[in-house]
């Protein structure tokens, strides 16, 4: 069974290794990133999610309140999030300190790989287009007005048939 991880650990994790690809990440573009790595998890890893939280189908995708709160203040601003550093500490060691923190198993280790090198660098409003063009995200505002707020769950089963359809119609 795959390791559960906590969404604000991982999240961190995901702002260190980024920026240690020198990939800029925005509030907005780590809301996208966490979304489809617990959408990729929820396929490749028999519908076990990576993190114990729901993603809500706000105007611009997919928002996990605990990390829209963690970063409120930056959110509209949308400001690259870079965190301090250590002295003498580089990202990529921080982020692999974090990483070994996470206790992902190798299958686990791999996958955050690919979906960070895949998803990371797409920029914030591809992202956004992509989860509008996405049957979770529509499913989930579906009666709401396209700039209505909302806090409607993303369904979980939703998100993994969407994606295990995806993987077995293109292989």
């Amino acid at each position: 069974m795959p390791n559960e991880v906590n969404i604000t650990d991982y999240s961190n994790f995901v702002i260190y290794f980024l920026n240690a690809k020198g990939v800029e990440i925005t509030p907005l573009k780590l809301q996208k990133v966490l979304y489809y790595t617990q959408a990729w998890h929820l396929v490749f890893f028999d519908k076990h999610p990576l993190f114990n939280e729901v993603p809500e189908a706000w105007v611009n995708g997919p928002v996990y309140r605990t990390i829209y709160t963690k970063y409120s203040k930056s959110w509209f601003k949308n400001n690259a999030l870079i965190p301090e550093l250590p002295e003498g500490a580089k990202f990529l060691d921080v982020a692999n300190e974090m990483l070994d923190t996470l206790h992902l198993d190798e299958k686990q280790t791999s996958f955050v790989n690919a979906i960070l090198t895949k998803y990371g660098f797409m920029e914030p409003e591809r992202l956004v287009y992509l989860t509008h063009a996405e049957l979770p995200w529509n499913e989930a505002r579906s009666g709401v007005g396209l700039l209505e707020r909302s806090n409607k769950e993303i369904s979980l089963d939703t998100m993994y048939s969407y994606y295990k359809s995806r993987v077995e119609k293109n292989g």
